[in-house]
């Protein structure tokens, strides 16, 4: 009898065991997930996107003069790559105060409304002003919505290029 207690308890410890390591493991797994590096060429096309909706903060011609060589070159350089962010800098520092501010501003209205509660947009479905379609260059997907690095490098080139084409127009 002791010995068929003895078993018992010995398979229940190892279930236990078990179970506790599946929940350890799925809560490292979840941890671990590693956060996609930000592109900091995108974020200056989003900048200059935003720039140019309004004439008081729209680029001058001489400021797409001296930006446009930079974002040519930023099309070509890897999101890893740390010459991204310094060419990013750089074009960042032929902003305005004023330009700059706008941006400030902009980040800080885009940040309350991603922390409001996701309710849809009001009056129905779809992509009203700060939709989900809403965004410079079509940026509407959200990260981890299951985009491949291949769909992801497409929609780079395609706004840098939509980006570098909308620049030489405007130099015209």
């Amino acid at each position: 009898m002791k010995r068929r207690w003895l078993w018992v308890g010995l398979i229940a410890g190892v279930v236990v065991l078990a179970v506790g390591g599946v929940y350890y493991t799925r809560g490292q797994q979840g941890a671990a997930t590693p956060q996609r590096p930000r592109d900091p060429g995108l974020t200056v096309l989003f900048a200059i996107r935003t720039l140019e909706r309004t004439d008081e903060t729209r680029l001058s011609k001489e400021q797409i003069v001296r930006v446009l060589p930079f974002v040519k070159a930023l099309k070509d350089v890897p999101v890893a790559d740390d010459a991204g962010a310094i060419i990013a800098r750089a074009i960042r520092d032929t902003f305005t105060p004023e330009q700059k501010a706008a941006l400030e501003t902009a980040r800080q209205q885009f940040q309350s409304r991603a922390q409001q509660p996701q309710g849809g947009p009001p009056g129905g479905v779809g992509g009203g002003e700060g939709g989900p379609t809403a965004g410079p260059a079509g940026a509407g997907s959200a990260p981890g919505s299951g985009v491949s690095d291949e769909q992801r490098a497409q929609f780079r080139a395609r706004a840098f290029e939509r980006m570098i084409r909308y620049l030489e127009r405007r130099i015209k």
